[in-house]
């Protein structure tokens, strides 16, 4: 086994038994040296990788911190609910409906939608969380629109405790194609509070469209996903 992978495994295994908690500061390179008998070139590649992963972060003339590894989220690259994505990466999902509705659509959601400015729908705003590492934090805010005369029942199911997906497929409505757009935004104000970030912090925003299989649009979506909990794994196949 490679020296540095030592010193990998000695402080992964201490973040596992809580010896190790976020904030938390190690010792320095010549400390680690040191404790190890290793050299510092081989200190360093450990942290190096370490920071890479996301469990530390080095701070210029203050040290090397303990930090929670970002989530990675391959929303970019399936079509599954969150529940079933954060299942099946072995973790828990918890969800908060803050807003569900019947509404009437905007310029924005009417286009997306092909529907007519003023028609109906129904908004489903939901913060998303992951247990263990994310309950406090938030780790997505998603604001759903849907046309109402598709799904009129919708707002008698529990949203909370029950996947959207499986319900519009239980009314015969099959998402089969989505597009997505990724950009950079900075939360602010009441999405910045939500969130539990910090004003003007950077943020993941993608906003979806989803289609059956003849080309209807039935969900526009709209997700903000702190950059400092958040990070995207995009497949390619040739």
């Amino acid at each position: 086994m490679p020296l540095y992978k030592e010193i990998i495994d000695d402080i992964m295994h201490r973040i596992q038994m809580g010896q190790l908690k976020e904030g938390d500061m190690l010792p320095t390179e010549m400390e680690l040296s040191i404790l190890f008998g290793v050299s510092r070139p081989t200190v360093r590649t450990a942290l190096l990788k370490l920071a890479n992963e996301g469990y530390i972060t080095r701070v210029k003339g203050k040290g090397t911190f303990i930090t929670r590894p970002k989530l990675v989220q391959e929303s970019t690259s399936f079509i599954e609910s969150y529940n079933q994505e954060m299942r099946e990466k072995g973790l828990s999902p918890k969800t908060e409906v803050l807003e569900f509705r019947a509404t009437r659509a905007n310029e924005i959601i009417a286009e997306k939608l092909k529907l007519n400015k003023g028609d109906k729908v129904i908004k489903l705003k939901r913060l998303r969380f992951v247990e263990p590492d994310f309950e406090e934090n938030p780790v997505v805010l998603t604001t759903v629109h849907i046309p109402y005369k598709i799904a009129p029942n919708l707002l008698h199911y529990d949203l909370e405790n029950t996947s959207l997906y499986d319900v519009l497929k239980q009314q015969n409505i099959v998402i089969q194609r989505v597009e997505r757009e990724l950009e950079i935004k900075m939360l602010y104000g009441k999405t910045a509070r939500l969130l539990n970030a910090k004003e003007n912090s950077p943020a993941h925003f993608i906003s979806s469209v989803g289609y059956t299989r003849d080309g209807t649009p039935v969900e526009y979506s709209e997700s903000f996903y702190p950059a400092d909990r958040n990070k995207f794994l995009i497949k390619i196949t040739r």
